[in-house]
């Protein structure tokens, strides 16, 4: 009589396991759906600078940064941002010209643009002038100063970053290192 006793209790503990067991993996089969549906939602994944992909940014017009800061993009565009002096920007530029190179819409629809702190630091100035003739034939590169236009429509406070956008301005994917341009480019 006990033994069949204690075979109904191991049996019921038993059910009531399976029941918890199949409740537990049917919560997590519908968080990991509703977090997969959060990745993928435009402007809720956050990229390697910060920003986030879907996120509308709109460029400074006119050389150096200067005119309608309200002006939007027209057709697919990267934009480059490094500092003299840095040697992740250093290690970034053959990526970055590489990635200029296969962009649609060629070197008008490229920026690359150097920080540069003024006239007075002549040292700055000669080393955006170095990044100027190795990223010419690929992008239009733009000397600016860290708070400019440029600076500010992408949150740029790190060196280096790219930002590619969509035809429409929303931003597409950033990189803030050479191996994850490369990743981008591959893609």
């Amino acid at each position: 009589m006990i033994a069949i006793v204690l075979s109904a209790l191991a049996l019921c503990v038993t059910a009531f396991n399976l029941l918890l067991s199949y409740g537990i993996v049917r919560r997590l089969r519908e968080q990991d759906a509703a977090l997969a549906e959060a990745r993928w939602r435009p402007g809720a994944e956050p990229t390697s600078t910060g920003l986030r992909v879907g996120a509308r940014i709109q460029l400074p017009a006119g050389p150096d940064g200067a005119g309608d800061a309200g002006a939007e993009v027209s057709s697919p565009t990267l934009v480059g941002f490094f500092a003299p002096g840095c040697a992740s920007c250093e290690e970034m530029l053959p990526a970055f010209a590489e990635a200029a190179t296969a962009h649609p819409g060629g070197r008008e629809r490229v920026r690359a643009i150097v920080a540069a702190d003024g006239p007075a630091d002549g040292g700055a100035a000669g080393d955006a002038s170095r990044y100027a003739d190795a990223l010419a034939a690929v992008a239009v590169v733009e000397a600016a100063p860290a708070g400019s236009a440029w600076f500010r429509a992408f949150q740029a406070d790190a060196f280096p970053q790219v930002h590619a956008l969509t035809e429409t301005g929303e931003l597409r994917w950033s990189a803030a290192s050479a191996r994850e341009l490369r990743r981008r480019i591959a893609a």
